[in-house]
């Protein structure tokens, strides 16, 4: 990498350090491994499914980049998050070379709306 690079990783490092979230993923029946991440407000959303709308909620998951490179096939689409006892399906994943982060929209399905 270069200089910027080297330094927008260790930004990264020091801003997690400061305020971390604790979450698992859930690699398939494997065993969870833990990170700690910086997460988004919650975004909390109708969608039309079979049957009427489901309330959802979704946040947006910052992971180190040199994490997810540490644990190869973890963070990836279709996995479950762990987050407060609750679980959260990675329904995206945005990576931007050279950011120093990889972020995941995970989401899960409430229940029906009110």
């Amino acid at each position: 990498m270069g200089i910027i690079q080297d330094e927008w990783a260790s930004d990264a490092g020091e801003i997690l350090a400061e305020i971390p979230k604790a979450v698992t993923v859930q690699k398939g029946n494997g065993t969870p491994t833990s990170f700690d991440v910086l997460m988004s407000e919650p975004v909390v959303q109708q969608d039309l499914e079979t049957g009427g709308f489901l309330d959802s909620a979704a946040y947006d998951v910052k992971f180190l980049k040199s994490d997810v490179e540490a644990r190869p096939g973890v963070v990836v689409y279709g996995n479950l998050v762990t987050f407060n006892g609750k679980q959260y399906r990675i329904v995206s994943i945005t990576d931007r070379p050279p950011s120093a982060w990889v972020i995941a929209r995970v989401q899960t399905k409430a229940g029906p709306a009110g």
